[in-house]
C-alpha cells in the first residue's frame, strides 16, 4: 500500500480512538493480515436501535492498474449468526431495500451467517491529503449512519419477529 493511503488510514484511526463509542481501535498492516491492502478494524459500542456492538472495517481497495482513483471501502458486521430459517426473507427484504438506499448496501456473507453492510467510495488521487482525508471521513460516517435505521428491522425479519411483508410495507412505494 503506498504510504499516502497509509497515512490517511492513520489519519483516521486517530479520528475513531477519540470516538468513546468505539473502542479496539486497530490498523492492520497488509503483511500482517496477508491480503493485498492494510486495514482499518474497530468495534463500535451499542450501534443502532438494537444497541449491539459491530465491527467496523475500513480499507482502499487494490484495483486495476491505475491509481487515478482510489476505492475506499467500508465493511460493516451488524450480525454474525443469522437464523438459517430467516436467510429467504431476510434476502428478499436486503434486495428491496438496497435498491432505496443512498450509498451502500447490505448484504449475507457466503455462509448466510452474518450480516453487512458495504459501501465504497471513488476518490480521486491528484487531490491534496486534507481534501482526501476529509472525503475518507466523510465516507466512514456515512457508512455508520446510513444502514444504522435498517439493522435492527434487517434482524427482526431474520429471527421471524417482524414479517418481510411488513417491513417491505416501510418502504418507499
Amino acid at each position: 500500500m503506498s504510504d499516502r493511503k497509509q497515512i490517511l488510514l492513520k489519519k483516521l484511526e486517530v479520528f475513531f480512538a477519540e470516538d468513546e463509542t468505539v473502542e479496539e481501535v486497530a490498523l492492520f498492516s497488509a503483511e500482517e493480515l496477508g491480503t493485498p491492502m492494510d486495514m482499518l478494524r474497530l468495534l463500535v459500542l451499542e450501534y443502532g436501535p438494537g444497541l449491539k456492538d459491530i465491527l467496523a472495517e475500513y480499507s482502499f481497495i487494490p484495483y486495476g492498474e491505475e491509481d487515478e482513483v482510489w476505492y475506499f471501502s467500508s465493511i460493516l458486521t451488524l450480525e454474525t449468526d443469522l437464523p438459517k430459517e430467516g436467510i429467504p426473507s431476510l434476502s428478499q427484504a436486503i434486495a428491496k431495500l438496497n435498491f432505496y438506499l443512498p450509498y451502500g448496501n447490505f448484504a449475507i456473507s457466503s455462509d448466510n451467517r452474518m450480516l453487512i453492510y458495504k459501501s465504497v467510495t471513488a476518490l480521486r488521487s491528484d487531490c491534496d491529503d486534507e481534501t482526501l482525508y476529509k472525503d475518507i471521513e466523510l465516507a466512514a460516517d456515512t457508512s455508520l449512519l446510513v444502514p444504522e435505521q435498517y439493522t435492527q428491522l434487517l434482524s427482526s425479519v431474520a429471527d421471524g419477529s417482524l414479517l418481510v411483508n411488513d417491513f417491505l410495507s416501510m418502504l418507499p412505494q
